[in-house]
């Protein structure tokens, strides 16, 4: 009879080697940690309703990329989701639509991609509870760079650098 085993899938980059973390480690007594590692630029994944998620990752063995494919029991997102260059919230949505359990739910990390919506739900938080019991730092939205205009009497500092080190200007 083969040993239970648990997949656990990490979303990191490689500069920390989590199998010294996890070698020897037993889930319950008896469970094995099946441990992979991936970045999020690595991975593909297919989630079905019937059959479950399954990753593609692509690894390199002696200089050769190959890829492997496995399903998942949990993941750990140890990467940004999105930044200025990449977007994998698709992947994200995918690791929801299979039910595969994180640390940090698939949902809390999707809701948090975008600072305003964030912000709009802090702001309901504080609605509920006062200000003076959530306190919160006044900001304001714009939807685009071309509404960034000061109409508020307030004094603000402004930080403008330009791609030329030599140019640049701080304004309040």
């Amino acid at each position: 009879m083969k040993e239970k085993q648990k997949t656990l899938l990490i979303i990191d980059d490689h500069h920390t080697d989590w199998s010294k973390y996890f070698r020897g480690k037993r889930l319950q007594g008896d469970w094995e940690i099946r441990l992979e590692q991936a970045e999020l630029k690595d991975i593909n994944l297919t989630a079905n309703s019937e059959s479950g998620t399954i990753v593609s990752m692509i690894v390199d063995r002696n200089g050769t990329k190959v890829v492997r494919s496995f399903s998942p029991d949990f993941v750990l997102f140890r990467q940004n989701i999105r930044d200025s260059n990449v977007d994998f919230r698709k992947l994200l949505l995918g690791f929801k639509y299979g039910s595969i359990p994180s640390i940090n739910t698939v949902h809390s990390l999707y809701n948090f991609q975008d600072k305003p919506w964030v912000f709009s739900q802090l702001l309901h938080i504080q609605k509920r509870l006062g200000k003076e019991n959530f306190p919160l730092i006044e900001q304001t939205f714009y939807p685009n760079h071309q509404e960034m205009h000061t109409s508020s009497p307030t004094q603000s500092a402004e930080q403008i650098f330009a791609t030329d080190p030599r140019v640049h200007s701080l304004s309040t």
